[in-house]
């Protein structure tokens, strides 16, 4: 008896078995699970790289970014949190209801050391009656959709710079002795306009040291001028702020404009015209960095 056609049958058989047996079964493939890493809650004084904004809400990001030390450069810092996203404030525009971020930027202050005017008309050891000056915007941070699936309900502002990355923290930064500002305000010329500033790290001719509401007197002209010598002194950590001639301080007297005030850029509109303490260069050599805290060190010359 011939077995070869048997034997080539099995053959068949056993082909045709291995083909459809993983389609029946379910394919299977071999390694290991490993968990998806969700990041926490953000807390208050975290510093955070990436920061990834959500398209189509303006001042909305993800709440995903990297934690990393303040000491190395970051794009926020958290500066307030709350339990829910409902506890969030909002303003209703465009027909929505969207982050209050003026809400969010007036909590900075605190955060950054400021209080309300005290019994001896102080703000602080080193404003003294001045508000500060700085660059900064303010998003409101909330959990991405990973964090949200697994229960996570939060919102916190995040302290933003509109030009560099950040390196430092902000953390009571016009609360005490004065140091290195992560969010000096500067302007690239003598000239200062509202709302326009560039990064203290590039060529600039003006630092901002505080504000005041002002009027036109020449007595208040004069009161705001001994005033702002000793902001300087103070902000500078100098004795001579003007640095032999080479700097020097002015009182920039600017009229309030209509409309909401950005924080950072003065007192308000609590009086027609705002006083901006001002420490320049007194002839065409241009700063590269802040004089805020530099107490000894060689000025930062281009």
């Amino acid at each position: 008896m011939d077995r070869r056609p048997l034997g080539l049958g099995v053959v068949l058989v056993v082909l045709v078995a291995a083909l459809l047996m993983p389609a029946l079964l379910g394919r299977r493939t071999g390694g290991t699970a490993v968990a998806v890493p969700i990041a926490a809650a953000p807390q208050i004084g975290d510093c955070l790289f990436d920061i990834r904004r959500v398209a189509g809400f303006a001042g909305i990001a993800d709440g995903s970014p990297t934690v990393v030390p303040c000491t190395s450069a970051h794009h926020g810092e958290i500066i307030t949190q709350t339990a829910t996203i409902g506890a969030a404030a909002t303003s209703r525009r465009g027909g929505g209801q969207l982050p209050n971020l003026a809400a969010c930027a007036t909590t900075a202050y605190w955060y950054l050391g400021v209080r309300p005017l005290d019994g001896m008309g102080q703000r602080s050891s080193s404003l003294g009656a001045w508000w500060p000056a700085f660059a900064a915007d303010f998003e409101m941070l909330r959990p991405g959709p990973l964090q949200q699936r697994v229960g996570q309900s939060w919102s916190a502002c995040v302290l933003t710079s509109p030009h560099d990355l950040l390196v430092g923290s902000v953390a009571h930064l016009f609360g005490g002795t004065p140091r290195a500002s992560p969010i000096a305000l500067c302007s690239a010329t003598t000239n200062i306009e509202l709302y326009k500033s560039v990064s203290c790290n590039q060529p600039h001719a003006t630092e901002i040291m505080g504000w005041r509401v002002a009027d036109r007197s020449s007595a208040d002209e004069a009161s705001l001028r001994q005033s702002c010598a000793e902001l300087a002194v103070r902000m500078t950590g100098r004795t001579d702020p003007e640095a032999d001639g080479e700097l020097q301080i002015d009182v920039v007297v600017i009229r309030s404009t209509e409309g909401p005030v950005r924080e950072g850029w003065g007192p308000g509109h609590s009086g027609p015209y705002r006083a901006a303490c001002t420490v320049g260069t007194a002839g065409p050599r241009l700063l590269t960095g802040s004089i805020g805290g530099l107490g000894v060190a060689p000025l930062p010359w281009e």
